[in-house]
């Protein structure tokens, strides 16, 4: 979530430069009331920003008068609100990428994964900003994986969201989710290939959740010595060790 913040608001810090300079391509009568917003809303007064944004609608259906309301919306967590705004200004300016990013995460927001992912992927597709380009990647990939998280048990239709969020972006936590509902299908190969990916890339999670995966697959095809292997490297860590430790024991025990 953090990524996703960071990125609203730096559009935010964009806009609010771009639509101050271009207010004069406005109805006449809803720049005046539109600055006024801008202004309360570099003062973080989002309430008195939405009583101005709503008095230049009065006089112009403008896409940037929505934009900006659906910005002040958000700040005052009124998603709903948000949403119908940044509809609106999709409707008045189809072609302004800025809104379909901020769209998808009021919807991530709300938790509605697939939505938010739909409206990053708009983003994507047309962005000649490559900072932005891998921030809503980034973003597409968050929104996938949490589709997976809410999957629950259904392992075949986590694996569909998490081979969707790595094509996205190489996310380790999902290849270590990927390598433990390929285990649960006992489809040990692939086990072990998402299980390497996820420490290929490692960023966030530890070596315990690979070594312990990649353990119990090769013990599954019966190579005890690379089983092992990785066995004895995931037994040292907080989450893993105690499971990976009960899995050599057996091996041991079986072996007597």
């Amino acid at each position: 979530m953090k990524k996703l913040t960071r990125l609203f608001y730096c559009l935010i810090g964009i806009f609010f430069i771009t639509f101050a300079s271009y207010a004069q391509t406005m109805d006449s009568a809803a720049v005046q009331p539109f600055n006024d917003g801008l202004d309360k809303m570099q003062k973080s007064d989002y309430a008195g920003a939405v009583t101005n944004f709503q008095k230049a609608l009065a006089a112009s259906k403008d896409y940037r008068i929505y934009y900006q309301l659906g910005v002040a919306h958000e700040k005052l967590n009124n998603l709903d609100e948000a949403v119908n705004d940044f509809k609106n200004t999709i409707k008045a300016k189809p072609d302004f990428e800025a809104v379909y990013n901020d769209l998808g995460s009021v919807y991530f927001a709300q938790a509605k994964y697939q939505d938010a992912a739909d409206n990053f992927q708009q983003v994507s597709k047309t962005t000649k900003d490559t900072v932005l380009k891998a921030n809503v990647e980034y973003n597409t990939t968050l929104a996938y994986f949490n589709l997976a998280n809410a999957a629950g048990k259904n392992s075949k239709k986590a694996i569909e969201y998490l081979k969707k969020a790595v094509s996205h972006t190489n996310y380790d936590f999902a290849y270590l989710n990927l390598a433990k509902n390929y285990f649960l299908l006992n489809q040990y190969d692939k086990t072990i290939d998402a299980a390497q990916n996820a420490l290929k890339y490692k960023k966030t999670i530890s070596e315990g959740g690979p070594n312990y995966y990649m353990g119990v697959a090769y013990q599954k095809k019966n190579d005890a010595k690379k089983a092992k292997e990785y066995l004895e490297k995931a037994k040292t860590d907080a989450v893993y060790g105690k499971a990976a430790d009960t899995v050599l024991k057996a091996m041991d025990t079986a072996k007597k």
